[in-house]
C-alpha cells in the first residue's frame, strides 16, 4: 500500500482554512480596534481639555461684563445660564467624537490593503497585548466600541482611574512609537 503525501493546504478542510482567515482577521482587527480607540481617547482628552479652557475663558469674561455692567447680580445669573448650557456643549463634543471615530474606521477600510503588510510589524502587536494585562468591567479596546463605552473609558481617565491612567499612559507611548502608513518611523518630540 503506497502512503499518501500530506499536503498542509490542499487537504485542510474549508473549516480549517476558514479558521485560519478568520484568526489573522480578528488579529488584525485588535490592532485596527486598538489603534482607532487608542486614538479616539486621546482625541477626547484634547477635546475635553479645550472644552473645559473655552467654557472657563468664556464664562469668566461674560460674567465680569455682566457684572461691570449690571452689577454681581446680573454676573452670578450669566454664570448659571453658562453651566445649565454645559450638558448640551458636552453632547456636541460626544457627537463629535463619534463622527471622528466613524471617519478613522471609514478611512482604515478605504486603505486596508495598504495598512495590511504593516500589521505584521511587531510594533503593531504591543498594543492589544497591553490592553489584555488590565480589565474595567468593560469590553477591552481591542474591540470596535459603541459611544457608550467609550465614554465609560474617558470617565475612567476624568475620575483618574490609576490603572486605567497606567494602561492608557503605555498606549499612548505604544501610538507614538507606530511607523507612519509610508513605513517611516515616527519621530518622538522630547
Amino acid at each position: 500500500m503506497a502512503k499518501k503525501k500530506v499536503s498542509n493546504t490542499k487537504n485542510q478542510t474549508p473549516e480549517t482554512k476558514d479558521t485560519a482567515l478568520q484568526s489573522k482577521g480578528d488579529h488584525e482587527d485588535k490592532i485596527i480596534n486598538s489603534m482607532v480607540n487608542t486614538s479616539v481617547l486621546l482625541m477626547s482628552t484634547i477635546m475635553g481639555a479645550f472644552e473645559q479652557v473655552i467654557v472657563n475663558a468664556t464664562g469668566a469674561m461674560a460674567s465680569g461684563m455682566a457684572e461691570a455692567i449690571g452689577g454681581k447680580e446680573a454676573g452670578d445669573q450669566l454664570n448659571q445660564e453658562i453651566k445649565q448650557k454645559l450638558p448640551e456643549v458636552d453632547e456636541k463634543i460626544k457627537a463629535m467624537i463619534s463622527d471622528i471615530q466613524k471617519d478613522i474606521y471609514s478611512q482604515m477600510r478605504q486603505k486596508k490593503q495598504e495598512i495590511e503588510p504593516l500589521l505584521s510589524d511587531p510594533l503593531f502587536e504591543a498594543g492589544p497585548k497591553i490592553i489584555e494585562k488590565y480589565y474595567f468591567k468593560l469590553p477591552k479596546l481591542s474591540k470596535k466600541l459603541d459611544d457608550n463605552t467609550l465614554a465609560q473609558y474617558v470617565q475612567l481617565l476624568i475620575s483618574e482611574d490609576k490603572q486605567f491612567a497606567k494602561m492608557f499612559k503605555e498606549l499612548t507611548e505604544w501610538i507614538n512609537s507606530l511607523p507612519k502608513l509610508n513605513g517611516e518611523s515616527k519621530q518622538k518630540t522630547e
